[in-house]
């Protein structure tokens, strides 16, 4: 008995798991749950139809082993196989092995070619793929297209005492190959559970059809040969439909194909028009808050935009300094050169959202400006520059300890404020002690929101591609690209360590090999000194508050998204309203799999108001 789910049916003695729905999730299982599986064998005969425009039909299908059929009821269609989705694509807790038959290529999952047979660990990103085909009894490989509309069978082996996994594939009637078309080593008891489901799933983008013909499977030796005779019964009747949904779609997809391309073209020629009509009139305002001087304003502020009234400069461009003729007023002023790595994306979302936000540890914008191809912000002028220059710059110039404490605790407020307390969610993407500015009294302002993103409460952020600083990326960030406020807690805790020890996230031992800042601590922390990581230029500081900076900073920088506090429960750390937990630092290689982590999870969380500690906990949301 199966369990059918999505648009997957049984027609003409068929798994038919899609139907030419646009955008189609169709999944079978197994009825039960199999409580034991060990060296299992597995052979399936498909069939995938492209129908009458192959190059839009994809994206295959895949067998599968999973703890729980309930994890892919949010999965997506498309390149995800109906297996999983953008947030849980890579996490071990999904426990799925797939051998998966792709049609399609798709370079974010890199792809070999848009034919292949691949083995699939928790994500799409195969362990090992090769282009789907055969070897012949001499040895000669045979490209078969997977999507052709022919049968075509798979076996599936796996020996738990070697750990070998076998795949191959032959045409329809063909003899099992002698050589195996994929032969990988994959622990199957350190990915899925006891007791798993087995099935198929499959997903589609405009037009195709994936179906199942005939499947044995033997979870503890050698799968039970099919039936051919009946097989080819049900093959025959499976072209038969195909042909007939073949000229209907024809009739139907054509006019609108035509049609959508047709009023796509008149939007952007609307579109296009539009913009050169606005860039000719001039008129180019944001509502950000605050007023946009003229570029006059700005060159007569600097005398010319003279070098000596340079302030320093990087891949965005150059800042200046400058005075206001009208109120004296001194300003920094970020001058975008058109071939920068801030565009006009950053340089708007900079503008809006800084120019919204009032916060005393957050960089007052003052003002923007375009001229011509160039962009240029107004903020307030910061008179002892950035923190990086203090912390790590030359000469004997440093910072003691209670300024270093004071700057720690108000960027913690600043970034509380981005997070939880303005009308809308700031998720800052490049938290850096370059970062942060530091005022006439040494007080950080954090600054630079040209990657910043913003959403509502309730709901996530949908940014999706990489950006900020290494040393200050979260694991998941550069897994998967998608920024949230754990993310920016990640970046907060290294510059805490940052702030503490006076040394970069990343730097070269003596052998040449980097050595992350988190990693140098917590060596320090397990021989049992770690406040021999504090800066040395201190010559005197708090060793409580050194210690819970430290501490700190390592739990907000955890490898697990979840195990890192909010930035309410942080700050409520910092400013002692509520103890650190006593935590070891064995507790920082944890991750989910391990069976302690939960057990540590709980006592940290004990340790504090549940109920104002757990927004912002898994995922920062």
């Amino acid at each position: 008995m199966l369990r059918l789910d999505g648009v997957a049916s049984i027609t003409s003695k068929a798994l038919k798991l899609t139907d030419g729905t646009y955008k189609g999730v169709g999944r079978a299982f197994y009825g039960g749950r199999l409580n034991s599986i060990s060296s299992f064998s597995t052979t399936f005969v498909f069939v995938i139809t492209s129908g009458p425009y192959s190059d839009s039909s994809g994206y295959g299908l895949a067998f599968t082993l999973s703890a729980t059929t309930d994890s892919l009821l949010d999965t997506l269609p498309s390149q995800y196989l109906g297996m999983f989705n953008n947030e849980n694509l890579g996490n071990t807790t999904n426990q799925l092995f797939a051998i998966e038959l792709d049609t399609l290529f798709n370079r974010e999952f890199r792809d070999i070619d848009s034919n292949h047979v691949g083995i699939d660990v928790n994500n799409l990103l195969s362990i090992n793929s090769h282009t789907a085909g055969y070897y012949t009894s001499d040895g000669k490989f045979t490209t078969l297209r997977l999507i052709s509309g022919e049968p075509m069978q798979v076996w599936v082996d796996y020996d738990a005492n070697s750990r070998h996994v076998n795949v191959s594939l032959a045409p329809y009637l063909e003899p099992k190959p002698e050589r195996p078309l994929l032969s990988s080593i994959v622990n199957l008891t350190s990915v899925l559970p006891r007791s798993v489901y087995v099935g198929f799933a499959s997903a589609t983008r405009l037009w195709s059809i994936h179906q199942i013909i005939g499947w044995s499977f033997n979870p503890n030796g050698a799968a039970t040969p099919l039936d051919y005779s009946v097989l080819s019964e049900v093959i025959d009747d499976v072209r038969r439909e195909a042909e007939s949904q073949s000229d209907t779609s024809s009739h139907i997809l054509l006019p609108i194909i035509i049609m959508s391309v047709f009023i796509v073209l008149v939007m952007l020629i609307a579109l296009y028009i539009y913009m050169k009509k606005a860039r000719k009139s001039g008129e180019w305002e944001i509502d950000c808050g605050s007023p946009s001087f003229t570029y006059k304003d700005l060159v007569t502020a600097t005398n010319g935009f003279k070098n000596r009234m340079l302030l320093g400069k990087g891949g965005f461009g150059k800042v200046y300094k400058g005075t206001l003729q009208t109120s004296k007023k001194n300003v920094a002023i970020k001058r975008i050169s058109p071939d920068s790595k801030q565009g006009m994306k950053e340089f708007i979302a900079e503008i809006t959202i800084l120019g919204h936000l009032r916060h005393r540890n957050l960089v007052q914008l003052l003002g923007y400006c375009r001229h011509k191809n160039e962009l240029l912000i107004v903020y307030d002028y910061m008179p002892n520059g950035s923190l990086d220059r203090v912390l790590h710059g030359q000469g004997n110039r440093t910072i003691d300890w209670i300024h270093r404490f004071n700057i720690i605790k108000g960027i913690a407020s600043g970034l509380l404020y981005l997070h939880e307390d303005w009308e809308k969610v700031v998720i800052h993407r490049d938290i850096k002690t370059s970062n942060v500015l530091l005022d006439n009294k040494m007080n950080g302002r954090l600054g630079d929101f040209g990657l910043a993103r913003l959403h509502n409460h309730g709901t996530d952020a949908h940014t999706t591609h990489l950006a900020g600083t290494w040393g200050y990326i979260a694991p998941e960030l550069a897994r998967l690209g998608r920024a949230t406020k754990a993310t920016d807690i990640f970046a907060f805790g290294v510059f805490m360590l940052e702030v503490a020890c006076g040394r970069h996230p990343i730097e070269v031992n003596n052998s040449g090999e980097p050595v992350l800042l988190t990693d140098w601590v917590i060596d320090a922390w397990e021989s049992g000194s770690i406040l021999k990581t504090v800066d040395p230029k201190l010559q005197d500081y708090v060793k409580e508050e050194a210690d819970l900076v430290l501490k700190l900073g390592l739990l907000c920088s955890h490898s697990v998204h979840s195990a890192r506090p909010c930035m309410r429960l942080v700050m409520q750390y910092l400013v002692k309203d509520v103890s650190l937990p006593d935590f070891q630092a064995s507790f920082l290689s944890l991750t989910t799999r391990d069976e302690d982590f939960d057990q540590h999870m709980m006592h940290i969380l004990s340790c504090a108001s549940v109920a104002t500690t757990m927004t912002g906990l898994s995922g920062g949301r």
